[in-house]
């Protein structure tokens, strides 16, 4: 069995998309919606039939972690809930697992629809990991799969947005066989959660002190 982890929070115009496509790619997927919404979010996903996971404590990070935690699957796959992110590339990740112990999705022929800031940021925080830790195109992609025991082997310390950073310097200390895929990249269904200058500043210092 996969698991797929979506963290969501106030993500009522995509969730339903994104579980539906998810849906068509078989039974083997387990989807897990860890949520901390206060919109219709959890109940489209429950009606949908998604396992939907309260979260208690705020943060991306946090909502990770936690759904690794109820995740069933050898193999967990993480997706954002806002429709950026097409599920169509997931079956052909999983498949790379075989190879590879980390493969991630690459926006970085669309990631202009994230928005003029965050593609630069992403630019910028995606060379000063490639100097530092080992090569990346997008480093902060929200979509990318490991096996559960390695996610858990980290002991991840993030709990917002600054987890994907962690989790990349920690694979690439840790001698994880890492492969990127080129992926499509949507404009997103609804308002943006990252915060720019907050979130930012938490990357860089992230990826400054390498998190141990």
């Amino acid at each position: 069995m996969i698991s797929v982890i979506i963290p969501t929070r106030n993500e009522e115009e995509g969730i339903g998309k994104v579980i539906r496509e998810i849906k068509k790619l078989g039974k083997n997927y387990e989807i897990l919606v860890v949520d901390k919404s206060e919109d219709r979010t959890p109940e489209i996903a429950k009606k949908m039939g998604a396992k939907v996971i309260r979260q208690r404590d705020a943060g991306k990070g946090n909502a990770m972690k936690l759904g690794v935690k109820k995740a069933k699957g050898d193999i967990v796959v993480f997706i954002d809930g806002d429709d950026t992110y097409p599920p169509r590339y997931i079956p052909k990740m999983v498949k790379l697992m075989e190879e590879y112990d980390f493969v991630r999705g690459s926006r970085i022929k669309y990631l202009r629809n994230a928005g003029l800031l965050h593609f630069l940021g992403n630019l910028f925080f995606s060379l000063l990991a490639s100097i530092i830790y080992g090569r990346t195109t997008d480093l902060l992609t929200g979509l990318y799969c490991l096996r559960k025991a390695d996610f858990e082997r980290m002991k991840l310390k993030s709990s917002g947005f600054e987890i994907e950073t962690e989790i990349f310097i920690k694979a690439c200390k840790m001698g994880f066989r890492r492969k990127e895929i080129y992926i499509e990249y949507k404009p997103r269904k609804g308002k943006a959660k990252l915060r720019s200058f907050k979130d930012g500043f938490r990357i860089l210092k992230t990826l400054l002190l390498g998190v141990f």
